[in-house]
């Protein structure tokens, strides 16, 4: 936009509009500030950006006043500017990260034909979000003003960009093919069809793009996909925030922070399944019931393997990716064990639903399709098997066990589901 000096001084001398807007910078000290202009600049910006991704797409440009006139901007002051720019659009909009705008520094004649220094910052019209500000305002460009978007406009938009692409599918921001673990992939590969995917005689990228990992922009660079991140990174949570799973153990009944134990499990989301299973399974403070028996007494374990197994898979494939920083958490206490998860239920699902054996429309659904190629630590079958029978066979063998139905809740803008150990100390 704006690529060619004379028509950007064309557009300069017409005026701010919905594309386009001004911001003449004053430093105080190394901190930007705007002439004219009311509230803190990183808030003002802010609000700036949003609302031209929301609308359009547009540029502001730094080092012109409201006048239009071009001041420029401190060539010593050019780097701080720039990290300030990029510092805003990534951390003072929301979705983090999911703004990305372009700088280009070039010069402008000014009235008397001196050349001076000014940022142009390009923002794209957003393709897969309705950007707003930390404190939750959504904004559109109405000429040169920045406004609220309407509820019902809001409705329109949220469900329009929603359903153009699914989140697994976005390009995730930030990220290049080197942040792909081509190991953990040729594992995968060999392992689904037998051979290493660079015998395939496939171009990697035409590759994972089949497969839904990474994608073009449309500057010509490959990104991964949110999907990609989440299977094939070393470290998902770099880009999505909370990513990993958390586990907390107790020994008394309230999640009152006076833990026992804590762990996190971070990497790619099936190594994260499979590190908790380990530890959970292997833990010493887990109940354990004792019957009596024709030969003694047996211990028999609390839990089912199968049963926890299939609730943190449930988690990590339903979960709201898109809420960040906040974790898949489990809280194990002497009587039973909690999972709880970001994100409500997917597509109208009721709780109700799960126990009648329904059949979920899930959230993630090209990473419940990885889970079906990923054996399980468990049974050594896959991780996750037939659509809609998983769930009541958590609630049978959990029910064996226990004598208690697992008990499945909503809580605010997250679900909570619990079960219950079998023992001598549990109460039926």
């Amino acid at each position: 936009m704006y690529a060619n000096t004379d028509e950007l001084m064309q557009e300069i001398a017409a005026g701010e509009d919905t594309y386009l807007e001004f911001k003449e910078v004053i430093f105080q000290g190394d901190q930007p500030r705007f002439a004219n202009e009311d509230g803190r600049a990183p808030k003002v910006i802010a609000e700036v950006f949003i609302s031209i991704a929301n609308t359009e797409g547009g540029a502001v440009v730094f080092g012109i006043n409201k006048f239009g006139e071009v001041v420029g901007i401190d060539p010593n002051k050019r780097g701080l500017l720039e990290q300030w720019v990029i510092n805003c659009a990534l951390d003072a909009c929301e979705p983090k990260g999911s703004l990305e705008p372009r700088l280009n520094w070039r010069y402008l004649p000014d009235i008397n034909g001196t050349d001076r220094l000014v940022l142009q910052v390009t923002i794209p019209k957003s393709q897969y979000y309705v950007h707003h500000t930390s404190d939750g305002k959504f904004l559109k460009r109405v000429g040169s003003h920045r406004t609220p978007i309407p509820a019902e406009q809001l409705g329109r938009l949220l469900a329009s960009r929603t359903l153009s692409m699914p989140f697994e599918e976005r390009p995730c921001p930030g990220t290049v093919l080197d942040h792909f673990s081509r190991d953990r992939f040729d594992a995968y590969y060999t392992r689904r069809f037998g051979h290493s995917f660079r015998e395939s005689g496939v171009p990697p990228e035409r590759l994972l793009a089949n497969l839904k990992l990474a994608l073009p922009t449309d500057d010509g660079s490959w990104r991964m996909t949110n999907l990609g991140v989440l299977l094939f990174t070393d470290r998902p949570q770099n880009w999505l925030g909370g990513a990993y799973l958390e586990i907390a153990v107790y020994d008394h009944d309230v999640a009152d922070g006076n833990t026992r134990d804590v762990k996190r499990f971070d990497g790619p989301v099936n190594s994260q399944i499979e590190a908790a299973l380990d530890y959970l399974l292997k833990n010493p403070r887990l109940a354990i019931r004792s019957e009596k028996s024709p030969l003694g007494r047996e211990d028999k374990p609390a839990y089912s393997g199968l049963a926890i197994q299939e609730a943190i898979v449930n988690a990590v494939v339903h979960r709201d990716y898109e809420l960040t920083g906040s974790q898949i958490i489990l809280n194990l206490f002497p009587d039973r064990l909690e999972i709880r998860n970001p994100g409500f239920l997917h597509n109208t699902l009721k709780p109700e639903d799960l126990y009648a054996g329904c059949q979920p429309m899930r959230r993630n659904q090209h990473l419940s399709g990885f889970f079906r190629d990923f054996p399980s630590p468990i049974s050594g079958r896959s991780l996750m098997e037939a659509r809609g029978v998983g769930f009541l066979s958590l609630v049978r063998e959990s029910l064996q066990l226990s004598g208690r139905t697992p008990s499945f809740e909503v809580i605010g803008q997250g679900i909570k589901l619990t079960i219950f150990a079998g023992g001598e100390d549990a109460d039926a």
